[in-house]
């Protein structure tokens, strides 16, 4: 029960991290997605990391160097992922591009590593759940992504746009899994190599691995902000007057994002074997109908029409539903 209710927590939190956004003055996307990539992914985990795990360094020295390698690999994926996820919205709008690589990252994340390990036969009762909601959830994720597409002024794409944004959104998607691959690659690396033994417990060594993995996204996606602001001459926006309160936001942005997904991490391991892909499809759920409620409260929906606000809370309706007859395949 806790560890559910983590996964839920964390997907509140991982909803409620770009509120901070709004109250940005000096800055722009570029500033703060650089400053956010190095302190959430970089510099906030490792300091964690080393605070909390004793022996830190015979660790590193444990693990071969393949494995690190590959988990470096698995950090790089997750941060073109992410990059790819703003270029679709952009060419596609919200309303397309938010379903296709959210639809993508659901049912990627829940069910590939089940199939890769032959525990998914689609023969029995939680398997049907499963399935059937992991099929609803998307279809939630559909009606929210259209109510929210209301509320941009970006216009859906056509033609040549069009054919860009689809193989972007669908890159995109199959890359937006890997954090959840991630986590889990690092936590079965320290388990062959780290000292993670079955049964003992949460290992904190696990957060090593972590900090390694999101470490790796943050110096790709800091590096393309970065050369975006050099490139438009804005690095004076980071010394202007008021630059410092927008520092201040992007650092309780930065420690609301790594929260939630160290929270994630530790509460899906404690689901058991398959808990990352019965937490993964909740934990995504949640940050849609949180980053909705912070919508709500913030007024983005006053000026939408109320058939697409409808459309909105019914999409939260149905990734309820989704999230019931996905917690009965996992007791099944």
């Amino acid at each position: 029960m806790w560890s559910w209710a983590g996964v839920v927590a964390a997907g509140i939190l991982n909803g409620s991290f770009a509120v901070p956004l709004k109250t940005a003055r000096i800055w722009s996307f570029n500033h703060i997605w650089m400053v956010h990539s190095l302190l959430a992914m970089a510099l906030l985990p490792w300091a964690f990391a080393l605070l909390v795990v004793p022996r830190w360094s015979g660790i590193l020295g444990a693990v071969a160097v393949r494995g690190w390698l590959g988990l470096i690999g698995w950090g790089l994926l997750f941060g073109v992922g992410s990059l790819l996820y703003g270029v679709a919205v952009d060419l596609l709008g919200i309303a397309l591009g938010f379903s296709i690589q959210l639809g993508l990252s659901i049912v990627l994340g829940a069910l590939l590593p089940l199939i890769w390990a032959g525990a998914l036969r689609l023969r029995t009762y939680a398997d049907a759940c499963l399935v059937t909601g992991l099929a609803v959830m998307v279809a939630g994720v559909f009606l929210c992504a259209q109510a929210g597409g209301s509320k941009s002024s970006t216009p859906g794409a056509t033609g040549g746009r069009f054919r860009k944004g689809l193989i972007v959104a669908l890159v995109g998607g199959i890359l937006a899994p890997s954090l959840n691959f991630g986590i889990q690659y690092g936590t079965a690396l320290l388990a062959t190599g780290g000292g993670v033994q079955a049964g003992a417990g949460f290992p904190v060594s696990v957060y090593l691995a972590w900090a390694v993995f999101l470490s790796a996204a943050a110096v790709l996606q800091a590096g393309v902000c970065g050369w975006r602001v050099a490139r438009a001459r804005e690095t004076g926006a980071f010394r202007q007057p008021g630059a410092g309160r927008d520092a201040l936001g992007v650092l309780l942005m930065s420690s609301l994002w790594i929260t939630s997904v160290f929270l994630y991490g530790r509460s899906a391991f404690h689901l058991g074997p398959w808990g990352n892909s019965f937490g993964w499809p909740i934990f995504i759920a949640l940050i849609i109908m949180a980053s909705n409620a912070w919508g709500v409260v913030l007024g983005e929906w006053k000026a939408v029409p109320k058939a697409a606000f409808y459309r909105m809370l019914a999409g939260c309706g149905v990734l309820v539903l989704a999230a019931f007859l996905i917690g009965q395949g996992n007791r099944g």
